[in-house]
């Protein structure tokens, strides 16, 4: 368990995600029968995050450190790029007050950065005892 803690960290961190993108931090519903931008937005975050949340799972599981490492590299990058997802490469509603610009868009970075971090550091560690485990 403990040799597991970042990448339990990364599963949980991805799960909120894709959880929270479309209930407690989702982007704007239907409005007059039409959706916003944004829920398109919110509709890459959450595949993203299935993605990220399926990788996480697989790096606890395996047991070979390079495939581990190789694993959370991948958590590492989707993680970075939804960071991006929000009103950079989909556009959100025209209004700063709707509920995208309020809620989505900071949940989403702020999850993201942070499983982004502990992905990155799990792949500096994990490419470290790879290569290690390689030597000998």
């Amino acid at each position: 368990m403990k040799k597991n803690i970042l990448g339990i960290a990364e599963l949980i961190l991805a799960a909120l995600l894709t959880v929270g993108s479309f209930t407690f931090f989702k982007a704007c519903g239907e409005h007059e029968g039409k959706f916003m931008a944004c829920h398109w937005a919110q509709n890459a975050v959450t595949l993203i995050g299935i993605v990220i949340t399926l990788l996480a799972l697989l790096r606890i599981i395996l047991k070979n450190s390079g495939i581990k490492a190789g694993l959370a590299i991948g958590v590492f990058a989707s993680a970075a790029a939804v960071i991006f997802i929000p009103n950079n490469v989909i556009s959100l509603c025209m209004m700063d007050t709707m509920s995208c610009h309020t809620t989505f868009k900071p949940a989403v970075i702020v999850i993201a950065s942070v499983l982004t971090a502990a992905a990155g550091v799990d792949s500096v560690l994990g490419i470290i005892k790879a290569g290690k485990s390689n030597e000998s």
